[in-house]
């Protein structure tokens, strides 16, 4: 049996969908779903490719989970992470 497939360069390639990196695609989908939700359609295609665009750029050349190091440092940490105990870090 022949079988072709893409093989990626490096084992730490990110997923894509299409030509854009799965968090630009969340980026694009929920703006374009909250343009569909409140009725304009074109204009949340526009502003959802335009922003995953931008994201991209920001992104270039950073660490590919960039975008989970961006909410670690500037979402409040009472919003999604609970610690049960905090470690001594006294000399």
């Amino acid at each position: 049996m022949n079988e072709t497939g893409y093989i990626p360069r490096t084992l730490d390639k990110q997923e894509q969908f299409l030509l854009w990196d799965i968090d630009q695609f969340i980026v694009a989908v929920l703006l374009i779903g909250i343009g569909l939700s409140l009725g304009m359609m074109i204009g949340g295609i526009v502003c959802g490719s335009a922003a995953a665009w931008q994201y991209g750029k920001l992104k270039a050349g950073k660490h590919a989970k960039f975008a989970v190091h961006s909410i670690y440092w500037w979402i409040p940490s009472r919003l999604f992470v609970k610690t049960a105990v905090v470690p001594d870090f006294a000399c």
